[in-house]
């Protein structure tokens, strides 16, 4: 998608150290469900890479070019972990994937890209085929908090800024929300301004959509599926899950 190959310049340098929490936690996941993991929405290759150094089998699947050349460097620059990581091109709902994985993660939000219930629903009954029968699967999405989406509609907000360690630029990275609250969908714009002292050297910009789900529909969504929550997590401590929890983390088996 031209969403996420627009984000890749970038994604690296957004992520790599604000999200380092929920590495331990997907390890943990990993050895709950067993050999081997697959990795649906891998990115750049963060966790795939982390689970490999940490001595799993790991599949990840990317459907962005840009990403998925980004991740394969990733995984080529790491030592030790020959032949328990790769990362193939693909979509979360029309998985082509013969073998079946302990481990399923959907991790960072990654199945809110799905804005139809069709490509939802196919996603699901994709990962319960993959699934072994005493397999998990993991899905971590979004708490919706909607007060939080209506106070910010419209309005330019400034993310982060910080320096670039390479270039030693100054990055700011700012963004603007419109919600369409009946379809229960964010429209997100990304500005990355780059500046050298006062005068901005570079500016980069990506568009994205990104589709909340409520606990109750995303149950109804993985029961239409033939796959069954065994417990809710409200974080990457595994605390359960509340009404004011960051996130909203689904551990699903085969119904």
């Amino acid at each position: 998608m031209p969403e996420f190959d627009a984000m890749a310049k970038w994604y690296d340098f957004d992520y790599e150290r604000r999200m380092r929490k929920d590495l331990p936690f997907y390890r943990e996941c990993a050895a709950e469900g067993g050999n081997p993991v697959l990795e649906l929405g891998a990115g750049t290759g963060r966790i795939t890479a982390y689970l490999a150094k940490a001595g799993f089998d790991v599949t990840g699947v990317e459907i962005s070019p840009v990403m998925l050349e980004r991740g394969r460097a990733r995984i080529a620059r790491l030592r030790g972990v020959a032949g328990r990581a790769q990362l193939l091109q693909g979509d979360m709902a029309s998985l082509d994937l013969r073998r079946r994985f302990g481990t399923i993660l959907a991790p960072f939000r990654s199945f809110h890209h799905l804005h139809e219930i069709g490509r939802q629903l196919a996603a699901l009954r994709g990962i319960r085929k993959r699934l072994k029968p005493d397999g998990v699967a993991v899905i971590d999405l979004v708490n919706p908090d909607l007060a939080d989406l209506l106070a910010a509609d419209g309005k330019l907000r400034v993310s982060y800024e910080r320096k670039h360690p390479k270039r030693g630029t100054r990055i700011v990275q700012r963004f603007r929300v419109r919600s369409d609250l009946p379809r229960q969908i964010a429209y997100i714009d990304y500005v990355w301004d780059e500046y050298r002292g006062r005068r901005k050297v570079g500016s980069d910009t990506a568009p994205m959509r990104w589709r909340w789900f409520h606990r109750f529909e995303f149950e109804h969504l993985l029961a239409r599926s033939g796959l069954r929550p065994i417990r809710i997590c409200g974080d990457f401590n595994g605390g359960a899950y509340e009404a004011d929890s960051e996130e909203m983390i689904f551990f699903a088996v085969r119904g």
